[in-house]
């Protein structure tokens, strides 16, 4: 064969691996997906294990499991990001091989790729960059997991869960702490470095999956800086299967702590003790400070020392209600008995911080450059706590932004006056004349790109989730159907 023909047939294999991908039927996938996974959340709650085992085992080897785990790693935020092998599958001939390279029998994961990312308090998070094989195979076992993480998860656990969000985190603290009878200390559950330290030998005894495949993500390793570290704890921020695996991990929590209790119905009752979760971030509030101080803090230590983890003493600490507490960006308080969630002050100024570094960064862009750049950060802020006491803080916000926005203008034309100016970047709307907006493009249009306002977000009160929902049990779908349905017209993300 000569070279022109080699180049042929590659060039020809690799246009039938492209139709093989383009040909396929996803609706037909993912239902085959979900039939399987519903077998194994009903054997799960059934505790049939072995039939959960053969499951998994039927779902990790089929066709529809390994097409759909390689779409959703091609198709999420990472899908550029290489791992140590520099390799992504960007084109459909690449997913089709990437699909067929699945195979269990002398799989090896190869190490991480470690970055590193900044956090609010200006130290960096550790990421752990799986390359796309390992990614692909880690999705796959996540389908097959995720049945079972969901049939046996806490039901006030809420991050990384399917239909599950702050939001519905923050309306079950509401619900628990806004009557006159609520109790009125809150305990906050603080992980010294959870995902880093997490024990490799309880993942391995009560996670249920193939052993040898979660042992080889565990010991891979990961490269920083071109030199080989070792894994000896910790399951990797920014692999695939690593939230499903920690959630499965925490779960049980709020078991743990309604035990500290006592067995009795009555004690418990008494105690008012109630457990919510959002991944690593946990409160748990109680009758009094000592009930949470001798008998829950205890329990809560010796259920994280078994999978390796310890709270933070300086972070954990115990609050009343009347002083109040942040909560993934929320401050929870009472005043005077009425509960009330605002946005936390230090969100505030981590906005207002960014906000004001784009403004500092962008002095010499157009002004059409810079509401790009601004309206994103803005309407995704507001959007996050549209569902919280925040019509004030907006209101404040818009304000700040404002004056910012006017020193930046004027900066820029220190010769004019403050009425060119204004008449150079402002534009009436309705009532308001002082929105920063550019000039229409077309005939009639009179505000152009208009900067987004915080105050344009109506305050909604979020509907939360039913505590004992699943998604891989039928009785629930309609009732999932119609929640996915309220979003999606109300244009809101996660909606599909």
């Amino acid at each position: 064969m000569t070279a022109t023909d080699a180049k042929a047939a590659g060039a020809g294999a690799s246009s039938r691996a492209a139709q093989m991908w383009d040909q396929a039927d996803w609706s037909q996938i993912e239902a085959e997906v979900k039939r399987l996974q519903v077998r194994i959340a009903k054997a799960t709650g059934e505790g049939r294990w072995g039939k959960v085992k053969a499951l998994q085992h039927l779902l990790t080897r089929s066709h529809s499991g390994k097409m759909l785990a390689v779409k959703r790693v091609t198709e999420n935020r990472g899908k550029r990001t290489p791992g140590v092998d520099g390799r992504i599958w960007p084109s459909p001939a690449a997913r089709w091989k990437g699909v067929l390279s699945l195979r269990h029998r002398g799989y090896r994961a190869m190490p991480l790729r470690r970055v590193y990312i900044p956090k609010s308090n200006g130290k960096k998070r550790p990421l752990g960059i799986p390359c796309m094989r390992c990614r692909a195979m880690q999705a796959l076992w996540k389908l097959a997991l995720e049945p079972i993480a969901e049939t046996l998860a806490d039901a006030n656990s809420y991050g990384f869960r399917p239909g599950r969000s702050t939001a519905d985190a923050i309306e079950q603290c509401f619900n628990v702490l806004a009557k006159r009878a609520s109790p009125e200390w809150i305990l906050e559950g603080d992980i010294r470095g959870c995902f880093d330290n997490f024990s490799h030998s309880w993942f391995l005894e009560h996670v249920p999956m193939d052993k040898e495949v979660l042992r080889k993500w565990l010991q891979a390793g990961y490269i920083d800086e071109g030199t080989l570290f070792e894994s000896r704890a910790g399951t990797p921020q920014g692999g695939v299967i690593s939230p499903v695996i920690a959630n499965m991990a925490l779960d049980g929590l709020e078991a743990a702590v309604r035990a500290s209790v006592g067995t009795s119905t009555v004690a418990r009752r008494q105690a008012q003790l109630n457990v919510v979760r959002y991944a690593d971030d946990f409160v748990v509030t109680g009758v009094s400070k000592d009930v949470l101080e001798s008998r829950v803090l205890p329990a809560v230590k010796q259920f994280m020392a078994a999978r390796g983890l310890e709270l933070s003493e300086e972070k954990t600490r115990i609050t009343n209600i009347a002083e109040g507490f942040d909560f993934l960006g929320q401050n929870v308080r009472k005043y005077g008995g009425k509960l009330l969630i605002k946005p936390a002050t230090k969100g505030i100024k981590s906005l207002l911080d960014k906000v004001r570094g784009i403004i500092k960064a962008n002095a010499s862009v157009t002004q059409e450059v810079l509401i790009r750049r601004l309206n994103p950060i803005i309407r995704g802020w507001a959007m996050y706590h549209r569902h919280v006491v925040a019509k004030a803080t907006f209101s404040t916000i818009d304000s700040h932004i404002w004056h910012l926005l006017w020193k930046w203008a004027r900066r820029r034309h220190p010769t004019k006056g403050a009425r060119w100016v204004r008449q150079r970047y402002y534009r009436r709307d309705g009532h308001r004349s002082w929105d920063f907006a550019t000039k229409g493009s077309t005939e009639g249009d009179t505000c152009g790109l208009q900067l987004f306002r915080a105050t344009t977000v109506a305050i909604q009160r979020h509907l939360k989730i039913r505590g004992l929902a699943n998604p891989f049990d039928p009785a629930w779908d309609t009732y999932l159907a119609r929640r996915r349905s309220a979003k999606r017209s109300a244009g809101l993300p996660g909606a599909s």
